[in-house]
């Protein structure tokens, strides 16, 4: 009889320490499920801002590289620039490319560094850069300094520059 009484006793205690566990437990993923999701969504964010990061040095080695088709190869489409003066250049398509490196060569440039370049709006798709960039001479002198904003687009798979917009010379050199 004893032991009838002790084992109706622990299948309740078996049944209340159920209970307690599931509450436990649902009050942990209520607690922290926000912030495990948030988390996440940093870690999605942060490599989402990697891989648009990457796309953006290939633009620049494309650039110094003075070569056209590996420029319009990390670009995509339609791609749009708004220069210094708000002029803005709508290009539909990679064959739309063109840039005269011997015209910016003549202007004394021989390479170009991206000083900054800072995530400011990050998406799974677009990735807008704030940026600095500074051209150099061929005895490596920077004589051009610039701000400006580039953003970063993910399309078929593929992250390009889309938009490029260039604000006036914080430093010029003659």
């Amino acid at each position: 009889m004893h032991t009838e009484i002790f084992a109706r006793i622990d299948e309740k205690g078996a049944g209340l320490v159920r209970v307690f566990w599931a509450v436990l437990v649902t009050l942990v993923v209520i607690v922290t499920g926000p912030g495990l999701a948030f988390a996440q969504e940093q870690a999605d964010d942060r490599q989402h801002e990697i891989e648009a990061r990457a796309a953006l040095e290939e633009y620049f080695l494309a650039w110094n590289a003075a070569d056209n088709d590996a420029v319009a190869a990390i670009s995509n489409f339609p791609r749009l620039t708004i220069g210094q003066n708000g002029l803005v250049v709508v290009r539909a398509s990679a064959e739309e490319i063109f840039v005269d490196f011997e015209v910016l060569r003549q202007s004394g440039w021989d390479h170009s560094t991206l000083d900054l370049a800072e995530a400011v709006h990050v998406s799974p798709d677009k990735v807008h850069f704030r940026i600095v960039f500074t051209r150099h001479a061929s005895d490596g002198l920077p004589y051009f300094t610039a701000p400006g904003l580039y953003v970063m687009t993910k399309q078929d798979g593929h992250w390009g520059l889309q938009l490029q917009s260039v604000l006036p010379a914080t430093f010029t050199r003659p």
